[in-house]
């Protein structure tokens, strides 16, 4: 057994947290999920609706209210920025922390706690997704609360979470405790009618019904279509285009994992799991059993489902941080593992070091892409070899909180050392700068003052042909119209299924495909059209008649056209229709 290690765990796991929220706003939003999920919080903001999410001032049903209503909050303080639209992942993220170090305190005691808060948040998936505006890491915190409160025999409380987590991401913050508890419960002999006591299920009701009843009453097919078009077909079919082979998996569980699944997997041999499955149904046995049904059920579910990303996974991490805290202090099968460990971190800190010399030929990168990876690879191999020494150290001289620090060391590096990286990749993957181009051509046709650093410009509109970057609207402050025969641009399964009917509502972003070469010739007010980079039919109609104001690998954008008489500055939607 490792040594009991001073009191310098909190002071780790607080740099960890840090850390998780490093520059949170030093970059872009990427497109186009954190784009478009800003930008429905955006709309929520400025509208004071708080019930039905809208995209592009059309309901947007595709995720349930929770984090939109976060987000949105969030902005009513702090203005429509990159930190108020990631800062509900990123206080999920501590609130699941939280409930990991105060669960492995009372299992396991209080050195327990802090390792179990300190392996989930320097954990890459953690890492990643606790600065990213979606929704998983606050499905991660109801379905971890679900499923501890459950082991503790607090249902009421489980359910509850469970109901959050159905309003955050639907019906999959069911699946996921169910799928855990019920063969864990079958396994060691406890009653199933436990886990569904009447008042807990009262509870969920609670919680569920009254926005999902409020949101069907004012758009009656949203139980058919978040039931099953959401939810069954998702699971069930490749509608979705996210298909993927059942090993998909296999490779991204144990990245997402890193680097704590290898004292995780540090007492996984045959003869332990023996011993467990032999004495199942003592409380001895309770603990290992729950955590295994917790990674490999839903896992299970994830690979056969048609549905395929690396995200999903990011519920099961908890069971694999507690795992490891367990190997650690409680039976140090997580001693055994630093030899494993110090292997893959030499041979990974390698591989980052040569990727200062040599980029895989096929990765398609932009110039200031390719400036930082470089240095920022340099840094993080130079980590992995820093931790590779401290855990081999710390194991052969019996001092816990040297492997700890050593294991944590590397997720800790990569926020404050991807900083330029994560720019780079802002720059590339949003479209802000676009929206910067496009509210200054705008202004100046106008004559209004420069719209500022979020892009915000004066009057005219934006009409997008085939083409809507998810965050243009969020950095304009304003819909973007869009020439499509289907919606499908708008990235959005519900407006695409039920187009017909929204191009007829007053004001609808969605126009006839053809109505951007009226819009061109007719140029009721000043308008900047933006297209696809690949376009080039479109593309080079534009050319002819306007000036390029912005390129980049995605879209163009090309304008203003001046009308002949300056009209007043159009309601909502409503200009370009003239």
């Amino acid at each position: 057994m490792l040594s009991r290690p001073p009191a310098r765990l909190p002071w780790l796991l607080f740099l960890a947290a840090v850390a998780l929220g490093w520059n949170l706003d030093g970059y872009r939003l990427l497109d186009p999920d954190e784009g478009r999920n800003a930008e429905v919080a955006r709309e929520m903001a400025q509208t004071n609706d708080y019930l039905v999410p809208h995209l592009d001032g059309l309901p947007y049903l595709d995720k349930p209210v929770a984090y939109f209503a976060a987000a949105a909050a969030l902005m009513e303080v702090l203005g429509p920025t990159e930190a108020a639209a990631r800062l509900p992942a990123y206080a999920a993220t501590l609130a699941t922390i939280a409930l990991l170090v105060a669960f492995a305190r009372r299992r396991w005691g209080t050195d327990a706690g802090w390792l179990a808060g300190i392996a989930y948040a320097t954990m890459v998936l953690p890492l990643v997704y606790a600065r990213t505006a979606i929704f998983d890491s606050t499905l991660t915190l109801c379905t971890t609360a679900a499923i501890l409160w459950f082991f503790e025999e607090r249902p009421i409380l489980a359910w509850a979470a469970m109901g959050a987590g159905v309003l955050t991401k639907g019906p999959i913050a069911l699946a996921i405790p169910l799928l855990a508890l019920i063969p864990h419960a079958l396994a060691t002999g406890t009653r199933l009618r436990r886990l569904f006591p009447w008042r807990a299920v009262g509870v969920f009701a609670l919680v569920v019904l009254p926005w999902f009843l409020a949101v069907s009453i004012r758009i009656p097919e949203f139980p058919y279509y978040v039931l099953v078009r959401e939810t069954l077909q998702r699971v069930a079919t490749g509608s979705f285009h996210r298909t993927a082979p059942f090993w998909y998996y296999l490779p991204i569980v144990p990245v997402a994992a890193f680097p704590w699944i290898v004292p995780a997997l540090g007492g996984a041999g045959a003869r332990g799991w023996q011993a467990v499955w032999a004495a199942r149904r003592t409380p001895e046995a309770r603990e290992p059993l729950l955590l295994a049904s917790w990674v490999i059920v839903p896992l299970v579910l994830f690979t056969l489902n048609q549905s395929k990303l690396p995200q999903y996974v990011l519920p099961l991490m908890p069971a694999i941080a507690l795992a490891a805290t367990r190997n650690i202090v409680v039976s140090a099968g997580g001693g055994a593992a630093w030899r494993v460990y110090t292997a893959i971190a030499v041979v990974a800190g390698i591989a980052l070091v040569a990727l200062t010399r040599w980029l895989p030929a096929p990765i398609d990168l932009t110039p200031a892409e390719k400036v930082a990876i470089p240095p920022t690879a340099l840094a993080l191999g130079i980590a992995l070899f820093a931790s590779a020494i401290l855990v081999a150290v710390g194991a052969q001289r019996r001092r816990r909180e040297v492997v700890v620090a050593g294991y944590a060391l590397v997720v800790i590096t990569i926020p404050l050392a991807s900083g330029r990286l994560l720019a780079a990749v802002g720059d590339d993957r949003s479209a802000a700068a676009l929206a910067r181009a496009t509210a200054a051509a705008l202004d100046r046709v106008s004559g209004t003052e420069p719209g500022g650093p979020g892009g915000r410009g004066g009057g005219g509109a934006v009409l997008g042909i085939l083409a809507y970057p998810p965050s243009l609207a969020f950095y304009l402050g304003r819909p973007v119209a869009v020439a499509t025969p289907t919606g499908v641009e708008l990235t959005s399964n519900y407006i695409a299924d039920y187009q017909d009917r929204y191009r007829d509502v007053t004001g609808s972003p969605l126009l006839p495909e053809g109505y951007w070469r009226e819009a061109l010739s007719r140029c009721p007010l000043p308008t900047v059209f933006v297209t696809t980079a690949a376009n080039r039919a479109a593309r080079a109609v534009l050319a002819a008649a306007l000036p390029l104001i912005a390129a980049d690998g995605h879209y163009a954008a090309y304008g203003p056209c001046v009308p002949h008489v300056r009209p007043p500055s159009p309601q909502r939607g409503e200009g370009l229709r003239g």
